[in-house]
């Protein structure tokens, strides 16, 4: 992966930020809002699933949890654009993810996470407090959002019903 200069300081892209989202509800096979190396490794298959799923949990599960809630995955994706990846490089990998490809180390990444382990405040922490801010404002509308359509589809059904 090269580096690029073009809009390092500005945050993912609505865009990526949804590609991200979806590709964390693949990972999440069970539903339960985390991402789990059982499910993982069903992801991936055959495709080296236990290193992809070793490589993928050494880089993103921060806690050290066992499980990658949406926040550290977010967080994640976030940091790499912190380091220099550019949103074309960004999207190419999460594509590679969405089609089951194995899971690419970032090298910067890995150094900034080495470095943030022996800082006093720690900027991976902060990103995923962030991050669980966005989602918080983020959830409740996407619930909000399948209520609405829910209700607009019973509605229609029903109207559909007294004109027979």
């Amino acid at each position: 992966m090269g580096c690029t200069t073009a809009k390092i300081n500005e945050p993912l892209s609505q865009r990526l930020r949804h590609k991200a989202s979806e590709i964390f509800k693949k990972l999440d096979i069970k539903g339960n809002g985390t991402i789990d190396k059982e499910g993982t490794e069903q992801f991936w298959k055959s495709n080296f699933a236990k290193l992809n799923t070793e490589a993928l949990f050494e880089a993103v599960d921060f806690d050290k949890s066992g499980d990658i809630t949406e926040e550290e995955w977010m967080a994640f994706w976030e940091i790499v654009k912190e380091n220099g990846y550019s949103e074309e490089e960004i999207n190419l990998e999460l594509d590679e993810l969405m089609d089951g490809k194995a899971w690419v180390q970032f090298k910067r990444v890995d150094r900034f996470l080495k470095i943030d382990e022996k800082r006093r405040g720690s900027r991976v922490k902060s990103i995923v407090q962030e991050e669980k801010k966005k989602l918080s404002i983020i959830q409740p509308a996407r619930l909000q959002k399948s209520k609405t359509m829910e209700n607009e589809g019973h509605d229609m059904q029903q109207e559909n019903q007294q004109e027979s």
